[in-house]
């Protein structure tokens, strides 16, 4: 990500550009119509110029330039409607023309109100001295945490870092103040409460003051660190969205990649529409931005081209225009797009509405692929995972790994225990896997106590090292069932996943290994290529 200073250079550059061709475009309609070139398409491509300039020009700080030209680009709509002349109008929008030359030079001292995103950092701050002994048990769940007595001792740099605060009941109105102090210059924070409060007055005053979420004490610490853990996926999301942006406006379209780029988004930026569909499937974006006027092309009907295609009808599509007409917006929302924002958008509005658009986006992903307990991906999108990865890692030669993960006696946990203390062994195992692991690492719950991890750019040696140490301290941890405390553990098979023909073989060669291990003790990992005859090894069924 580049840093502000290298960021402010290339905007400011792009700047001067769009100044450049501005002026130039303007000269040359200047040029043209007091030639009478072509007086049938002039007076057309000069409202197409306006229209340009209408949406880009507050982008680059030029907002009286902008204003004038949406002016000018209504009227000249309404005098064409009317029948005027090519004759009939010459002198008039000449003489626009140049006014909106002489606003050019006059707006190329203002500056754009660019103000680059500093590089996400997580951290999880609790406050309260209530929360002290929580704060010491959230630790060994692998957050990076720091505890403080009061808000007042949170420092105003951590305005610039994406937080998740834990604050105890005494210490709320303090926390709320020092996020409302953080709006003005950063993302807010993540805010929960800790209550001992469940009514529902209570509820809905901590909601009003504009609170996140709340967690009843004393905590269930499984299911809070999985909610902190979900809450911090979530926000980190933000940082590798994906964002493929249609404009043919270049200089407009190559500013907002800078500045979305700079907040951490990968965005991909297309200036004709003609390889949309390739570049769909190639990079896949979370959202597509795009333009509504892009002569000969309608980005209108470009969207309905789109939804043609059931794997994106799904995709928000998100139209960028200054068209300012509500009923043209509304028409143009219902040829399949979800969303319309108007230009010219500041570059805060624009990262600020990107992301909260791709985090929605995520979340209803997530409910499709997601398993419903742990959060992990679901039986289908596990496998859809590792085939994808067994392909890439056989085109490319590269190393991958694929591990089978069991809980052990895991009957024997629901049936002394129960179901509820069951579930919680599983959602605990998940979390650790998704702390453990890397986001390049696919996860998934395979089906009861069953996970698979694929593990892209991996090799055997690395993968036991994790996996024995995920064992150990997995083995480590208690559970509170209905009568008493408890253990559990962990098997792991693991396969080297080029070195089978497809991912179904791989995944069995995992299983295998796995069930090695079951029958070598249980609570370790076995690495498929390691087995002399795989085949002896499979009759262990927990």
């Amino acid at each position: 990500m580049p840093d502000t200073t290298q960021l402010n250079k290339q905007l400011a550059m792009l700047r001067e550009r769009f100044i450049s061709r501005t002026a130039g475009e303007l000269t040359a309609m200047l040029d043209r119509l007091n030639a009478k070139q072509q007086p049938a398409t002039a007076l057309q491509d000069c409202v197409q110029l306006l229209h340009r300039l209408a949406g880009s020009s507050g982008t680059f700080g030029l907002t009286g330039l902008g204003q004038q030209a949406a002016a000018g680009e209504k009227w000249l709509k309404q005098q064409l409607d009317a029948g005027e002349t090519f004759t009939g109008l010459q002198h008039n929008v000449s003489d626009h023309l140049q006014q909106l030359t002489q606003l050019l030079a006059a707006d190329q001292a203002v500056h754009s109100d660019v103000a680059a995103p500093a590089p996400p950092h997580h951290e999880l701050l609790m406050a309260g001295n209530e929360l002290a002994s929580l704060a010491d048990t959230l630790s060994h769940y692998g957050f990076k945490l720091h505890h403080v007595q009061a808000c007042a001792h949170l420092p105003t740099h951590l305005w610039h870092e994406q937080l998740i605060i834990l604050s105890s009941a005494s210490q709320l109105a303090a926390a709320i103040a020092w996020n409302q102090q953080a709006a003005g210059t950063a993302e807010t924070a993540t805010l929960l409460c800790a209550t001992t409060e469940t009514r529902f007055e209570q509820q809905y005053q901590l909601a009003e003051q504009g609170l996140d979420g709340v967690f009843t004490l004393p905590a269930d610490v499984p299911e809070l660190a999985e909610h902190i853990e979900r809450l911090r996926s979530e926000r980190q999301q933000v940082s590798k969205a994906r964002v493929l942006l249609l404009d043919d406006d270049e200089s407009l379209a190559e500013h907002y990649r800078l500045v979305l780029t700079a907040a951490g988004m990968q965005t991909r930026v297309l200036n004709q529409p003609d390889a949309l569909m390739t570049v769909l499937t190639e990079f896949r974006p979370d959202i597509l931005l795009m333009d509504i006027h892009m002569p000969p092309w309608s980005g209108t009907i470009i969207a309905r081209m789109v939804r043609f295609h059931p794997q994106w009808l799904s995709l928000p599509i998100i139209y960028l225009s200054s068209e300012q007409d509500q009923d043209r917006q509304l028409s143009a929302l219902a040829q399949g797009a979800d969303e319309f924002i108007c230009k010219p958008i500041s570059d805060a509005r624009l990262v600020r509405t990107v992301a909260i658009l791709c985090r929605r986006a995520r979340q209803l992903s997530r409910l499709v692929s997601s398993d419903g307990l742990t959060g992990l991906l679901n039986h289908p999108h596990i496998k859809q995972a590792l085939a994808h990865e067994h392909a890439v890692s056989r085109r490319l030669g590269h190393h991958a790994m694929v591990a089978m993960l069991d809980l052990d006696h895991f009957k024997e946990v629901n049936d002394t225990h129960g179901h509820a203390s069951g579930d919680q062994v599983i959602r605990t195992l998940a979390h650790l896997l998704k702390r453990r692991l890397r986001n390049t690492d696919s996860l998934g719950r395979y089906g009861g106590e069953e996970f698979v991890v694929v593990l892209p750019g991996c090799d055997a040696s690395k993968a036991t090292a994790l996996f024995q140490k995920l064992c150990q301290d997995f083995a480590e941890l208690d559970f509170h069932g209905p009568a008493h405390r408890f253990r559990v553990t962990v098997s792991v098979g693991l396969a080297t996943l080029n070195q089978f023909g497809n991912a179904e073989q791989a995944l069995h060669a995992a299983d295998t290994a796995l069930y090695a291990q079951k029958n070598r003790g249980r609570n370790g990992v076995t690495d498929y290529a390691q087995l002399s005859s795989p085949g002896a090894d499979t009759q262990v069924t927990d």
